[in-house]
């Protein structure tokens, strides 16, 4: 039987009013973004580690699937995920947010911390 990961993803909408640096929630306010996968693993295959300082999580592994949770992160320091070896920084964490999602094989994630963070991640292929 093969292994299988079920994740949920969730945001609450927050909106910018004019200028300022202050968001507020969305006009739709008590609406969630939502939704929830069994992803089913083709090769039974999942790593799971701790991450101090930058690291890549398996350049050329060909794995499908990627879970990054910020478990700690110290003041003025930076979570951030790249699924193109670091070219472009797309997705910043914040201690206690994750993300989670099946990526395309040819995918080379990079976790970049700058400064100090812990950070758990689990892949699967």
């Amino acid at each position: 039987m093969a292994k299988r990961i079920l994740y949920k993803n969730h945001c609450t909408p927050q909106e910018q009013v004019s200028s300022g640096d202050r968001y507020y929630l969305d006009s739709d306010c008590g609406r969630k973004l939502a939704g929830s996968h069994l992803y089913e693993l083709d090769e039974d295959i999942t790593t799971t580690g701790t991450l101090t300082s930058t690291g890549n999580l398996g350049a050329a592994s060909n794995f499908h699937f990627i879970a990054v949770t910020a478990t700690s992160i110290s003041s003025g320091s930076t979570v951030t995920i790249s699924l193109d070896l670091g070219t472009t920084q797309i997705i910043e964490l914040l201690e206690g947010e994750c993300f989670a999602s099946v990526i395309n094989s040819g995918s080379e994630p990079v976790v970049t911390i700058s400064g100090t963070a812990t950070v758990d991640y689990m892949t699967g292929k």
